[in-house]
């Protein structure tokens, strides 16, 4: 605003200086009838953001959003700096520091630190990606640093009443592979809520919880392991289970979801 205000004001002297030369007698009535006007610069987007993909910084880190309405605002981490930018995190994990075999209610409503290991929370997911159209990236890492990523360009979660079901799941394309095939259509599973389609229950079985079929390929809410023979992995572990054709542990999860153009 300054910038305009400034540049108006050497237009008004230079209007004053011709005024002076062609007829002084008329410079200062020019001068007085000269009105001092602002532009002003459009205005940023203030917090909350509808999305991340609203958040006009490209720094990543914790905003306010506000998916409608309907609902009240909630904090999630952006990413801003990779992908592309954009993207709602809703799940990471890198040290194993927060214990994720938890039950039901604290899959709904999330758990952990935005800034280091956290689940959004079931609810919160099943919200911004009803509001509109999500897809969905998962970032993967094992302990010899091999990284790879999954993405599908379409991803939405059911209600409570509905079990939190995947009900949709788009294309695969990535470096992982589509070890999510098998968990479409299923409904989420606690180790206190045994939804999925075993004769026993996945969530137990596997320490964690999911969206089990029976029972699945990835299990990233698995324990956090660390084994000192890199070809050993545990189904009851944190893995993608075709990520190198076997249930290796991993050492780095990140789920994110975008809203779609």
């Amino acid at each position: 605003m300054m910038k305009w205000t400034a540049c108006f004001l050497l237009l008004s002297v230079a209007l004053y200086v011709g005024a002076s030369k062609d007829n002084p007698d008329n410079a200062d009535a020019a001068l007085d009838n000269i009105a001092i006007t602002t532009i002003a610069a459009p205005k940023p987007q203030q917090s909350p953001f509808i999305s991340c993909k609203d958040v006009p910084s490209s720094i990543s880190g914790v905003y306010l959003i506000q998916i409608n309405n309907n609902n009240e605002p909630f904090e999630v981490f952006c990413e801003q700096e990779h992908f592309g930018g954009g993207w709602i995190v809703v799940q990471h994990r890198f040290d194993g520091s927060v214990d994720f075999y938890r039950n039901w209610n604290e899959y709904r409503e999330g758990f952990g630190n935005l800034e280091h290991e956290f689940w959004l929370g079931l609810q919160k997911i099943h919200q911004i990606t009803t509001a509109r159209g999500h897809e969905i990236l998962f970032e993967l890492k094992d302990f010899n640093g091999t990284h790879v990523f999954a993405r599908y360009d379409e991803f939405q979660i059911g209600s409570e009443k509905e079990q939190y079901s995947l009900k949709t799941l788009g294309k695969y394309n990535g470096t992982a592979s589509d070890a999510m095939e098998v968990n479409k259509g299923m409904k989420f599973s606690t180790k206190d809520r045994d939804n999925d389609q075993a004769v026993f229950d996945c969530a137990q079985g596997r320490e964690g919880a999911w969206w089990y079929n029976a029972c699945t390929n990835v299990n990233l809410n698995g324990p956090y392991k660390v084994y000192s023979n890199s070809q050993v992995g545990s189904l009851k572990s944190m893995f993608w289970y075709l990520f190198k054709g076997r249930n290796l542990d991993l050492s780095f999860s990140r789920m994110m979801i975008r809203e779609l153009e």
